[in-house]
């Protein structure tokens, strides 16, 4: 079992047009990935928002970075949340993490 596997069910809702993009970025690198624990999880994925990003994700309210190669058109274009990764996401991708132990 590989790690993507917490990423296959997407949410119904997001916080910017490109919360979706990166999802699918860390899908694709899940692929390689073996499950880790819920922390390696988060800090993981802040550092691979970090990386492509150029500054670390916070959980500010209005706080978000837009991302070139996840912009594909519309007002929030590229934009990932990071409240809504921080609020929403990671939360989820750990608990979807924890059921499968």
């Amino acid at each position: 079992m590989k790690l993507s596997i917490i990423f296959e069910e997407k949410p119904k809702r997001w916080g910017f047009r490109g919360d979706p993009y990166f999802w699918d970025h860390l899908k694709n690198l899940a692929e390689n990935m073996d499950p880790v624990s819920p922390d390696e999880l988060e800090n993981w994925i802040k550092e691979e928002y970090r990386k492509l990003a150029g500054k670390p994700m916070t959980d500010r309210y209005g706080d978000f970075a837009v991302i070139k190669q996840f912009a594909h058109g519309g007002m929030s274009s590229g934009g990932v949340d990071n409240l809504w990764w921080t609020e929403t996401g990671i939360p989820l991708l750990k608990s979807r993490l924890t059921a499968l132990s």
